[in-house]
Order: structure tokens, then C-alpha cells, then sequence
């Protein structure tokens, strides 16, 4: 290529936009730091470790059932955990796709479900019904507060009315280290289904710092100490 006076132009060539947009991609997020944004940095560090993404944790709970025959039977069609006065509870949490996969086990019985981002809710799937919420950090707890439900598959759920719905209070805060969760599942007609609340710990070593938003860490953060030098010999000095 040559410039106006026919010699050639000498000017910088730009890096295609693929290679230079390449450069700068960063990891995202995590699920709950990118839904919460700012009002991440408002919830406890004990909290932030539990939803920080890839968390592994242990505790102890109290599991309630409703009384109803009809509350018993929707329950243990959905497989939701057994009453108990102290229960054996683990977490498991993995990314799946572009979302994550949370396992939880009380006792022996497992209960599984995916969460995921919708604009600026989170949805969080229990086989074919999903219930959205909206986030927002309280005390330096994280609550959860469900807008609506939707059945069918994932991409193509269809809104259930207020009277078919089920509903989901839930709200995870600190207690010193640790984190109490206070979960109820009600369901319509049959009313309260399952209520869960205790306390759980990050297993030793699973513990991650605190993530910020947008997917950065106190040490990523701060300046590395230089490394210490080795004196250089000296030359000696010449005799008389």
C-alpha cells in the first residue's frame, strides 16, 4: 500500500478487532457476584465464600415437613428432604454451562437443582419448574425474593399463576465464620411443604477469598513485594 506522493506508507497497521478484543477477555464473573454487582461488596465474607462459585460446605440443620396429607405427598413426590431435628447437611456447588449445579444432601437423601441468570434474576430449576428471584444483599445477608414461576423446560417455560406457583423464602446470612440459611417451600393448596434452616462452614481448604464483582480478588489486586537481589561482588581494589 503507498501513501498520496506514491511512496510507501509508513503508517501502523491496526491489529484485527478479534485479536485485540482476544487480548483483553477476562474470565467472567461468577454467577452471584454478576447478578449482584455492586451490592456484592455489601454481603459478610462468610456469605461471599458460600456463593462465590465452586463452594464446598458442611453443617448441621433442622428439617420441618408440613402436617397436612397433602402437603406429605406433594413433598415426597419431590423428593424434598425427611424431618429431622439434627441433620448431617452437605453442599456441593459446580458450574454447569453457562449457570451453576447445586447439590445439596440431608443425611443420605439428595436434592439437586441448576440455577442460571435471566437478565437480572437469578432462576434456579427443581426438574420442570423454575422459580425466579430477585436478589439483594440485607445486613450483609443475601435474600431471595421469588417474582414468579414458570413449568415446562428450560427455554420454553410457561408463567404458572399465583395459585398454582410455588413459593420460595430464602436467606442466607452471617453467624460469625459461618453462614445460617433459612429456607421454606410452600406450595399451593397444600401449604407449607418443607422448611429448612441451620448452619454451615466452607470445608478447610475449599475456602476461597472473598471474590469482588467482576470476577477479581483482594491478591489480584494488590502489588506483589519485589523479589530480594543478591549483592553484586565488588572489584578489588588495586595494591600499591
Amino acid at each position: 500500500m503507498r501513501g498520496s506522493a506514491g511512496e510507501p506508507d509508513s503508517r501502523p497497521r491496526r491489529a484485527p478487532a478479534s485479536c485485540s478484543s482476544a487480548a483483553r477477555r477476562v474470565p467472567a464473573p461468577a454467577l452471584y457476584p454478576a447478578l449482584l454487582g455492586a451490592a456484592w461488596a455489601a454481603l459478610a465474607p462468610p456469605v461471599q465464600r458460600l456463593h462465590a462459585g465452586g463452594a464446598r460446605a458442611r453443617g448441621r440443620f433442622r428439617v420441618r415437613r408440613g402436617r397436612g396429607l397433602a402437603a406429605r405427598l406433594v413433598a415426597g413426590l419431590l423428593r424434598m428432604p425427611e424431618a429431622a431435628e439434627d441433620v448431617a447437611v452437605t453442599l456441593a456447588v459446580e458450574p454447569a454451562g453457562d449457570g451453576e449445579r447445586w447439590l445439596r444432601t440431608f443425611g443420605v437423601r439428595p436434592l439437586f437443582s441448576s440455577q442460571w441468570r435471566a437478565g437480572d434474576l437469578l432462576v434456579e430449576g427443581l426438574g420442570l419448574v423454575q422459580c425466579w428471584f430477585r436478589l439483594r444483599a440485607e445486613g450483609g445477608a443475601l435474600v431471595f425474593e421469588q417474582v414468579r414461576s414458570t413449568l415446562g423446560l428450560r427455554r420454553l417455560g410457561l408463567p404458572l399463576p399465583r395459585w398454582l406457583a410455588p413459593r420460595i423464602e430464602g436467606r442466607a446470612g452471617p453467624l460469625q465464620d459461618e453462614v445460617h440459611v433459612d429456607v421454606r417451600i410452600f406450595a399451593p393448596v397444600a401449604g407449607l411443604l418443607v422448611a429448612y434452616e441451620g448452619r454451615v462452614a466452607n470445608e478447610a481448604g475449599g475456602e476461597a477469598p472473598p471474590a469482588r464483582a467482576g470476577g477479581s480478588t483482594p491478591e489480584s489486586t494488590a502489588p506483589s513485594a519485589p523479589e530480594p537481589r543478591a549483592p553484586e561482588p565488588r572489584a578489588p581494589e588495586p595494591r600499591a
